[in-house]
């Protein structure tokens, strides 16, 4: 499998802020956050490659890598022609931006990440929860597999989206998440770095996390309030979805992150 440029939607006027999904809806997730940044920003969401086959019902490729999704976003800045801009990221996208801004720091002028599913971080400093180790195995084991309602259930819960899988068939989003449950079966493996290397990322960076979210969730971004060298730290009320349940209080701390 070869990077190539994701399907992309651009609205606005203004430095452009781009903003990239979790690991299972895709871009549709940012779409009332887009509209009312693009009121001034010229905001870009974009669509990553498991996002978008995932949610056409495709399984996932083996060949598919983080080098790919780190590279398919380059190719996508370039061809619309942005030097640099604002990343913003929720969970796996916050993963890959963390990956993005390592890579190619001078494309970046701001990092936004939202709860970043990153638990390499967690494993480099030998802090590997069981919570982790059990998310780790199960999205191994759906790599290129049918993807059923159970186990977008069980993902749920360990995503720290619903308190238990038994309640996930009744929570609100449950007829948004299902038709994207295949997106589940492209995860990519996580990429090969260095804890230390997060020194690099030297820029603006706004780390978000909900009140109730799951432990090693709040442990990630700890982690990277200490080792990066320029962050704030915004505490929302709610779980891994804080900001799209917190919508006025995230964008206002948004815009003054992006405004600095």
């Amino acid at each position: 499998m070869k990077p190539r440029v994701l399907v992309n939607e651009v609205k606005g006027e203004g430095p452009h802020v781009v903003l990239v999904p979790g690991q299972l809806t895709g871009w549709v997730s940012w779409t009332p956050l887009a509209d009312a940044l693009s009121a001034r920003w010229r905001t870009v969401r974009v669509q990553p490659i498991h996002n978008e086959l995932g949610s056409a019902g495709e399984r996932g490729d083996a060949g598919y890598t983080a080098a790919i999704e780190r590279e398919s976003l380059l190719m996508t800045v370039d061809a619309l022609g942005v030097e640099t801009a604002d990343f913003t990221g929720w969970s796996g996208g916050g993963r890959a931006l963390i990956e993005f801004a390592l890579a190619h720091p001078e494309r970046v002028r701001t990092l936004t990440l939202v709860e970043p599913a990153a638990y390499w971080i967690l494993d480099g400093r030998g802090e590997s929860a069981p919570e982790v180790a059990r998310l780790n195995q199960f999205l191994h084991a759906l790599a290129g597999q049918e993807v059923s309602e159970d186990d977008l259930a069980e993902f749920l819960e360990l995503a720290g989206l619903v308190p238990s899988k038994d309640q996930a068939r009744v929570h609100p989003a449950w007829p948004r998440w299902v038709p994207h449950r295949m997106a589940l079966s492209w995860s990519s493996e996580q990429a090969d770095r260095d804890v230390a290397e997060l020194a690099g990322i030297r820029c603006p960076v706004l780390l978000v996390h909900g009140s109730a979210t799951t432990d090693w969730l709040k442990r990630v971004v700890a982690v990277l309030d200490e080792r990066l060298p320029d962050t704030r730290v915004l505490e929302l009320p709610g779980d891994h979805a804080c900001h799209l349940e917190n919508p006025d209080a995230f964008l206002a701390a948004l815009e003054r992150h992006l405004a600095q």
